[in-house]
């Protein structure tokens, strides 16, 4: 992060040009306020995106996380919220590709099969990421085995050590050794122990799918401990709220109710709390997997997930705003950067709007109604753009007599005959 001292001394600077460029042009107030509102933007700007990046360079802390723009897009209301959403997450894929099974299965007669049949349920997405962990899985169960080798060799000495009769030194001798027989025929069979802990993984998950076992579920307005359910229930959770939803809609849609807004901000939470319900299931679905993905390997690395198009998102945000702050705090190309700054809140205002049946996002500064700062700093923005502020302070001044200059060449100056001539 920027020392202190240095952010201190670009503040002053820029009060002591701000004052000299309005002297410069008259000392006009109309001016000055015009040049001051472009520095605060743009400081505003340059220090948002500066922060952001600073918090991916220090990580996780105890009291902030790297900056991650999927909480104010998770339950996004606006046109553009969808669209957002699916960048960091698609609950609906996961959800359909992990969680919902064709047809129906008793659960007291799939409980009863065996781990083979029951991994044969697995879903095929699941099962093919387990699978192609079998590599790891037969290399952690070499490693287990030689660890349990050198472990009775160990406890054996020690055991030696401390025996004092004959009797006692046999019996640590015939643990040792069954502990170096087990380890061995474990370092032997590692590829059969491998697919058979495979085949358990496939088969408990299969079981959570399939409403034989349940996990550790939160549910809104639950107090107490987690509530433990099965895939199957949490999927009907998920109907009844989309039936909620959908009745809430078409009332609305009607014109029904107990008055028009009140419908409209009942519909907004039911929608709030279908998609965090949605997102819920594929995240638990997803922390499920991955749980078994860690017992199968031991301490074995698991293969980093590519990151998705949110997270780039992220970082083009990042770099996005300070490269828009730093432009219009120099005065550089300041029509194009004010409307990319405005291209940017606008489409965060499509978002998320301030809508009165809308909820608010994430770190909201007061009660917002159609118009939030997004749309008064879009605004102050359009009067910069349509303003030569960058000519009255700023590179613009440079730039634009740099191209008089290439379009407009000075005439060649006249020669002694020629005037005689005249």
């Amino acid at each position: 992060m920027i020392p202190m001292p240095i952010v201190y001394v670009g503040l002053g600077a820029l009060l002591l040009a701000l004052v000299v460029a309005s002297a410069l042009q008259g000392g006009s107030l109309r001016v000055f306020f015009l040049l001051a509102l472009r520095l605060a933007i743009g400081w505003h700007f340059l220090f948002e995106g500066l922060h952001k990046i600073h918090s991916h360079y220090v990580g996780p802390t105890e009291t902030s996380r790297p900056f991650s723009s999927a909480a104010y897009f998770r339950t996004a209301p606006g046109p553009l919220g969808d669209l957002m959403r699916r960048q960091f997450e698609d609950p609906e894929t996961t959800i359909a590709q992990r969680v919902q099974v064709s047809g129906s299965v008793d659960a007291a007669v799939f409980r009863r099969l065996s781990a083979e049949e029951q991994a044969q349920a697995c879903p095929p997405a699941v099962a093919q990421e387990l699978e192609a962990l079998l590599p790891q899985i037969e290399e952690a169960v070499r490693q287990e085995a030689e660890r349990e080798l050198s472990t009775a060799d160990k406890e054996e000495a020690a055991g030696l050590a401390r025996a004092k009769t004959e009797a006692d030194k046999e019996t640590v001798r015939r643990a040792a050794e069954q502990a170096r027989t087990a380890a061995r025929h474990k370092l032997d069979n590692y590829g059969t122990i491998a697919r058979q802990r495979l085949t358990a993984a496939q088969a408990a998950y299969a079981r959570w799918v399939l409403g034989v076992d349940t996990r550790p579920t939160r549910l809104k307005f639950f107090s107490g401990d987690d509530v433990s359910l099965t895939a199957p229930q949490r999927l009907a959770l998920l109907d009844q709220l989309r039936q909620q939803l959908h009745e809430a809609q078409e009332r609305l849609r009607l014109g029904l109710g107990n008055g028009y807004g009140i419908e409209q901000k009942r519909a907004a939470e039911l929608r709030t709390d279908y998609l965090n319900a949605l997102s819920d299931l594929a995240r638990d679905a997803d922390a499920f997997l991955t749980d078994l993905k860690k017992e199968l390997v031991g301490d074995l690395p698991l293969p980093a997930p590519p990151p998705s198009r949110g997270e780039l998102l992220d970082r083009i945000t990042m770099w996005f705003l300070v490269l828009v702050g730093t432009l219009l705090l120099i005065g550089l190309f300041t029509p194009l950067a004010c409307l990319a700054a405005v291209g940017f809140l606008v489409l965060t205002y499509l978002a998320h709007p301030p809508f009165p049946w809308f909820p608010l996002p994430p770190g909201t500064e007061g009660n917002p109604i159609f118009i939030n700062k997004n749309v008064i700093e879009a605004l102050a923005l359009c009067v910069i753009l349509v303003h030569p502020t960058g000519r009255w302070l700023g590179l613009d001044a440079l730039w634009t007599w740099w191209c008089c200059r290439r379009r407009c060449p000075a005439p060649a100056p006249s020669t002694p005959s020629s005037s005689a001539a005249a």
